[in-house]
């Protein structure tokens, strides 16, 4: 029996992996975190500072950015934890903004802070790179690589070269995993193939102020050298490759991650972490998905339009499919053990 239950957990595991390709089970699957945008102000709002406060909040609605949008007067009364967010700025002028991170701890340093302008709020939301990121997934694409420039030309464009001449060889190298019996089905129409992009950004860009501060979010770079960026599904970015480390091998460890079948459905056993993108996800389900990237990533609606989480209408059919697997291994594995034991109890008389 013991070796019954070690088969049956070990079956049960193998369910929770498919083998689709990381990147297009996230595009269709793994829905963005969203990022804290907090706006201190004191007192009342101003009437234009008030209609800032609400474009940010309509681009969750307007723009399908992964947003969720927090007011605090800070001459009333503040929970602790807004109080010390408060306190640890330095020389805020209200309407100030604090941008988070998705599930961070308090004391956690925010990805980006200053006082709340109409150049701002467009800003921090969308920006011309996070656009072209964004159409590019959403045509497909198995990862958006980003390089962040230096500045320096040479370390620049050797970075560049690198990564175009590795990309290009691993698009026509790289084979996707055929589909397994019971993996989940392909949702989008979108071909499925090994392609790759490029977005280059310099630092000083004023367009790319947050996008940048974004990028470089919780990890510790060298602003003297280049580092590249890799980001797959519904902008889920997984950590930079800086200065020499962006060679050959490297880019082909990252792509084969992204491109590999994917061992966690889940997206929180997966290593990376969701970019601030503006884009809607949903398009990708529409029968001519991928031919109109640019209304989709960059025009949007006059009126709000739902989003409906990638899966959810499925999720409760693949869950009962999955468990009526479950408990017909089970049965199975069960009446193997006892036809074992019954054996083995004739074969001792």
């Amino acid at each position: 029996m013991a070796l019954a239950a070690v088969c049956l957990l070990a079956a049960l595991c193998s369910l929770h992996a498919t083998n689709a390709p990381v990147f297009r089970h996230a595009l269709e699957r793994w829905p963005a975190s969203d990022y804290e945008i907090v706006v201190f102000h004191r007192g009342e709002l101003a009437g234009g500072d008030q209609a800032l406060v609400d474009r940010l909040r309509a681009a969750r609605d307007h723009s399908f950015a992964n947003v969720a949008v927090k007011t605090v007067n800070v001459s009333g009364q503040m929970d602790a934890g807004m109080e010390e967010l408060w306190t640890c700025q330095t020389n805020p002028l209200p309407p100030w903004v604090v941008v988070r991170a998705p599930d961070t701890s308090a004391d956690a340093a925010p990805v980006w802070s200053g006082r709340l302008t109409e150049s701002v709020a467009a800003a921090l939301v969308d920006s011309p790179a996070r656009r072209k990121i964004a159409e590019g997934l959403l045509r497909g694409v198995t990862a958006v690589w980003v390089l962040l420039e230096c500045g320096e030309a040479a370390r620049d464009e050797a970075a560049v070269d690198t990564l175009s001449a590795a990309l290009k060889r691993l698009a026509e190298q790289m084979t996707l995993s055929k589909p397994a019996p019971g993996d989940p089905k392909l949702r989008s129409p979108l071909p499925l193939a090994v392609e790759f992009a490029l977005v280059r950004i310099t630092r000083t860009d004023p367009a790319e102020e947050f996008f940048v501060a974004l990028l470089q979010h919780g990890q510790q770079m060298f602003a003297a050298r280049p580092a590249a960026f890799p980001v797959y599904g519904r902008g889920r970015m997984l950590g930079a490759i800086v200065g020499r480390e962006i060679d050959a091998a490297s880019i082909e460890q990252a792509c084969a991650t992204i491109a590999g079948a994917c061992s966690r459905e889940a997206k929180e056993e997966n290593p990376g972490r969701d970019l601030l993108l503006a884009a809607n996800w949903n398009t990708i389900f529409e029968p001519d998905a991928g031919k109109n990237t640019v209304s989709a990533s960059a025009n949007r609606p006059s009126s709000p339009t739902p989003v409906v989480p990638a899966g959810a209408a499925q999720a409760s059919a693949g869950n009962r499919g999955r468990w009526t697997t479950y408990l017909a291994l089970a049965a199975a594995l069960i009446v193997t053990a006892g036809f074992i034991a019954l054996r083995l109890r004739r074969g001792q008389r």
